[in-house]
């Protein structure tokens, strides 16, 4: 597993030459340190984390020989050839995402197969791994928000992805850093806050590092890949109106597979398999 890590220090001062210019502070100054490695834990310690998982027909979340071991497999449905169900998660949460402000994860993708549908022109989707982070919303304070509502909530995530009609190379992923809004309480519907960015692409049974950094001073979310240099995710200052309603921190694999008739050879399916290893947060978020 490659462990070396850029000092926290030097990435962010690069991030902000090559990126940014001057970039602002950092949205907690106390800097990158391990909340989990998974050496010395048998089992997910339930104090600092939440695991939940949408129905699937195969899942798994283990820590064995070192990393953390997760695994989905989903398939779509079979009542007609248009569109897809919806997207399907095995999630691990950070049991306090209130207290997260930047996150790094090293994962290897062990395994990842999706297919589609020749009669359906929507192409099924396999996030293999992706990092969310969830901490702020543009509801005017006051707002009655019903809890777990997620309405008005900014979701800035990193995703390991690919696609069923995709012509790249088996075992080739792309990696892409986004900012959505939720549209309504299930944030079954979002929208766009500025375009995807592609930070690379990653092959399986290779370790890897992806982060997230919110800056609130910045009125941004920070996405990198291994050792390069942060793009930045910007959001209208007004999504700093409050905390998030139903704030997250997670590392989750999902699935939208694409609905597909048998006769048309359906189901079709998503299925990921990834190891997860040393997990870092601002040092203030650690639990002991």
């Amino acid at each position: 597993m490659n462990t070396t890590l850029t000092r926290y220090g030097t990435l962010m001062l690069l991030a902000a030459i090559l990126v940014l210019g001057v970039g602002p502070v950092a949205a907690n100054a106390d800097g990158l340190a391990t909340y989990e490695d998974w050496t010395t834990a048998a089992t997910i310690r339930s104090d600092r984390w939440v695991g939940s998982s949408d129905l699937g027909h195969e899942r798994l979340r283990e820590v064995r020989g070192g990393t953390l071991l997760m695994r989905y497999r989903r398939e779509g449905a079979t009542l007609s050839d248009v569109g897809a169900t919806g997207f399907f998660s095995n999630r691990l949460n950070f049991r306090n995402p209130l207290r997260v402000d930047e996150m790094e994860v090293e994962l290897n993708v062990r395994d990842v197969s999706v297919t589609g549908c020749p009669a359906n022109a929507t192409a099924s989707i396999t996030r293999a791994a992706t990092v969310d982070l969830n901490r702020i919303s543009d509801l005017a304070p006051g707002t009655p928000s019903a809890p777990g509502d997620l309405t008005g909530d900014h979701i800035a995530r990193v995703e390991v992805r690919r696609l069923s009609d995709s012509t790249d190379p088996a075992g080739l992923l792309t990696v892409r850093a986004l900012l959505f809004r939720c549209e309504n309480p299930g944030c079954a519907s979002t929208m766009l806050v500025g375009a995807p960015v592609v930070l690379g692409q990653v092959r399986t049974h290779r370790w890897f590092r992806v982060r997230l950094i919110w800056d609130p001073n910045g009125n941004e979310f920070r996405a990198g890949l291994d050792d390069d240099p942060d793009v930045t995710l910007p959001y209208p200052p007004e999504a700093n109106a409050r905390p998030a309603n139903n704030p997250l921190a997670a590392i989750r694999l999902q699935h939208l597979p694409a609905n597909c008739t048998v006769a048309s050879g359906g189901p079709t399916a998503g299925d990921a398999a990834i190891e997860v290893g040393t997990v870092r947060t601002n040092a203030s978020a650690i639990i002991p």
